[in-house]
C-alpha cells in the first residue's frame, strides 16, 4: 500500500477508521445495569463510525477498518480464578482498549508510515508499515503535526522527540513546542493561514507567524456543564451523560476499564475535527464561532456526531488516520 501525507487540508483519498467491540462482547457481564450501559455505548459508537464512513465514502474516500479478534469479555477472564487477567506484567489495564484510534500509532510524513507505539499491531494487518520505533522511542503520533515541509513537534513529555524528528526527516523543518498532550486536541490547522484552538495556547505568533487563530474560549464547556461537577469523582477521566449517579457502573469502569479512559478534558473542545478537502470539514457538533470561522475561510462544516467521545477520549481526528492525501510538501509557515 502506498501512503502520502503532507498537509491536513490536502484532498483525502484513503483513511483508516477505528472500531469498537460488538455489544455481544459484554453479554457475559452478569450485572445488567453495567452490561446494558456498556452495550449501549458500543452500539452507538459503531453507529457513529458507520455514519462517518458513509460521509467519507460519499466524497470518494476509501475507508479501511480494523478487525477485532476477541468476541467476548470472557477471552480475558482466567477460568480458574474468575478474575480478568492483566494485559501484561507492566500494565494495570485488565481489558485492552479496542482498536478505536488508529492515529495514535500511525505517523505518515510524505510517503513513509512509521508505527510509533505498540498499538500499531492492532492495525498493521491491513498496512505495510515502513518502520517501527524501538521501545525507548515510542510515542503517540499526534505529538507531531505535519504542515507541508514543517513538523510541529511537542517535546514537553518526550524531551528527545524533536531531535528524533530531526534525524528521521531531513527534508522537513522541525518546530519544537511544549504542549504536553496530543496536538490535535489543542489546535486544528483547517486551511493555510487559519487555526482553531483551545483558549490556553497563545504562542502561535511564534509557531505560525501571521496565521489567523480562532480561540474558542469556554464555548465547549457549555455543552458539558455536568462534567465539571462530576469529574472530581473519577479524576477527570471520563464522562457519560445520564450515568452520573450509576455508582456500580462508575466502580466497574474505574476498576476494570482503565486503559479505555484518558484524560477527557483534552478532547472536550471542538478542535478535534477532520478536514476532507479544501471545501469540507467534519466536526462533532455545532459551534457558532467555529462554523462562522470555517465559512469565512471557504469551508463548509459537516456534523458527524461521535456521541461517546468523552467516554473514549477521542474525537473525529483521533479515530481516523489519513493514509493518503494528494498534495506536496509546500512551505506554509514563514520563518520569523
Amino acid at each position: 500500500m502506498n501512503y502520502k501525507y503532507n498537509a491536513p487540508w490536502d484532498p483525502l483519498k484513503r483513511v483508516y477508521l477505528g472500531r469498537s467491540y460488538d455489544p455481544a462482547f459484554f453479554e457475559d457481564v452478569r450485572n445488567s445495569q453495567i452490561r446494558d450501559v456498556l452495550q449501549r455505548i458500543v452500539r452507538e459508537t459503531e453507529e457513529d463510525y458507520q455514519n462517518i464512513q458513509h460521509i467519507l465514502e460519499g466524497f470518494g474516500v476509501e475507508v479501511l477498518r480494523p478487525d477485532i479478534q476477541s468476541s467476548s469479555i470472557m477471552d480475558f477472564v482466567d477460568q480458574k480464578s474468575g478474575q480478568i487477567n492483566y494485559a501484561n506484567a507492566h500494565s494495570f489495564t485488565l481489558i485492552p482498549r479496542p482498536p478505536m484510534q488508529p492515529r495514535d500509532s500511525q505517523l505518515i510524513v510524505g510517503d513513509r508510515l512509521i508505527g510509533t507505539n505498540a498499538e500499531i499491531s492492532a492495525f498493521d494487518n491491513k498496512l505495510t508499515v515502513n518502520e517501527r520505533t524501538d521501545l525507548e522511542h515510542q510515542f503517540d503520533a499526534p505529538l507531531i503535526t505535519v504542515i507541508g515541509n514543517n513538523l510541529i513537534v511537542d517535546r514537553r513529555d518526550h524531551h528527545w522527540l524533536a531531535d528524533w524528528a530531526e534525524e528521521k526527516f531531513l527534508d522537513r523543518r522541525i518546530t519544537p513546542v511544549d504542549i504536553g498532550g496530543h496536538n490535535d486536541a489543542v489546535f486544528a490547522p483547517v486551511c493555510p493561514g487559519a487555526i482553531i484552538s483551545t483558549y490556553d495556547q497563545t504562542n502561535y505568533h511564534e509557531t505560525f507567524p501571521g496565521w489567523e487563530v480562532l480561540y474558542i474560549e469556554n464555548q465547549s464547556w457549555d455543552a458539558v456543564k455536568d462534567w465539571r461537577k462530576f469529574k472530581h469523582s473519577n479524576r477527570g477521566k471520563w464522562w457519560l451523560p445520564g450515568e452520573q449517579d450509576n455508582s456500580e457502573f462508575i466502580n466497574f469502569v474505574e476498576t476494570w476499564l482503565t486503559n479505555w479512559l484518558g484524560y477527557v478534558e483534552e478532547t472536550v473542545f471542538d478542535v478535534n475535527m477532520l478536514v476532507v478537502n479544501d471545501q469540507y470539514v467534519l466536526v462533532n457538533n455545532y459551534n457558532k464561532l467555529v462554523f462562522d470561522f470555517l465559512n469565512k475561510h471557504g469551508l463548509k462544516p459537516i456534523i458527524a456526531p461521535f456521541r461517546h467521545r468523552f467516554f473514549w477520549d477521542g474525537g473525529i481526528h483521533c479515530i481516523t488516520s489519513d493514509l493518503y492525501r494528494e498534495g506536496e510538501a509546500e512551505n506554509y509557515i514563514s520563518k520569523k
